[in-house]
């Protein structure tokens, strides 16, 4: 049966260490959590990670890619350890610290999960790495619970309980956001629309260097709570004009407070350097709004 859900963005950080079991384990207890529970308070979990939503690129630090993909837009994250802490990210111990320093940073519940199973002792190199990720750990346990798991029963018990308290917390501050006495509206409130470049290079066949650019419509937003049913319209774009913001077919679902929606803007030789974009959505109080901005490439 159909019901209206709130989707919610997982992200699953780990070392390539970790063994797929657990991957998989954590995948099938969220699917089931969903089904158990998430139908009922109306919100679903998504998992979200490099290895099946990052897309190649060039331009920047390897995790600084990865954090604009994935990690800036996710809602919470479960981090795990097996042996490895993983390489250096450049301004972090690992890519997956990184991880957890930039979504603790942003406010967003993040599980951090041990794997304890018995396994045979480690030597040489993989002792070290293995001594280097204690040294974090023992440095993360100053100001995170991290608990470990011994077996799938372990890690499917930590994963029901975060998964139940993140999104309780998370309806909480939705609720509260619908409770909150407004003395009027804020005129900064609403879904707010831009256009955002990234740059890639690329080397052809002969090894020359090509900066190619890459638009985006961005609706962000700044309201106090979600913003569900969003739309989007361009309008009074000129005859012929090429300047559409690539969509698929039917609702654009609900952003999150603070969140960020983004859709591959198309451009060609001739277009205009702005039009205006009409966004309406509906607020966390159910009244449908309506905001206007110029976009600017």
């Amino acid at each position: 049966m159909a019901y209206p859900t709130l989707a919610l963005h997982l992200l699953i950080s780990a070392p390539g260490d970790v063994p797929l079991g657990d991957m998989a384990t954590i995948r099938k207890t969220i699917s089931q959590w969903n089904l158990n529970f998430g139908r009922h308070v109306g919100l679903t979990v998504l998992p979200v990670s490099w290895t099946e939503h990052a897309v190649a690129e060039f331009g920047e630090r390897p995790q600084a890619i990865l954090n604009h993909q994935i990690v800036d837009e996710a809602d919470l994250a479960v981090a795990l350890f097996h042996d490895r802490l993983g390489m250096a990210s450049g301004e972090a111990e690992s890519g997956t610290a990184e991880e957890i320093r930039v979504l603790v940073a942003a406010g967003k519940s993040v599980a951090v999960l041990v794997n304890t199973a018995a396994r045979p002792p480690l030597n040489g190199a993989a002792l070290d790495e293995r001594q280097r990720l204690s040294a974090y750990l023992q440095e993360l346990r100053k100001s995170a619970l991290v608990f470990e798991y011994g077996n799938d029963g372990a890690l499917v018990g930590h994963l029901n309980n975060f998964l139940s308290r993140a999104t309780a917390k998370f309806q909480q501050s939705v609720e509260a956001s619908k409770d909150k006495d407004s003395e009027g509206p804020d005129p900064s409130e609403g879904v707010w629309p831009r256009a955002e470049v990234r740059e890639s290079v690329k080397s052809d066949s002969k090894g020359r260097v090509k900066t190619q650019r890459h638009w985006s419509l961005v609706l962000h937003n700044t309201s106090r709570g979600p913003a569900s049913d969003v739309d989007f319209a361009l309008e009074n774009l000129p005859e012929e004009a090429f300047f559409l913001g690539h969509r698929e077919d039917g609702p654009l679902g609900t952003i999150p407070p603070g969140q960020e929606a983004r859709f591959p803007l198309l451009l060609a030789a001739g277009s205009p350097d702005a039009v205006e974009c009409v966004v309406t959505w509906t607020d966390a109080t159910g009244n449908e709004r309506k905001t206007r901005a110029t976009v600017r490439t």
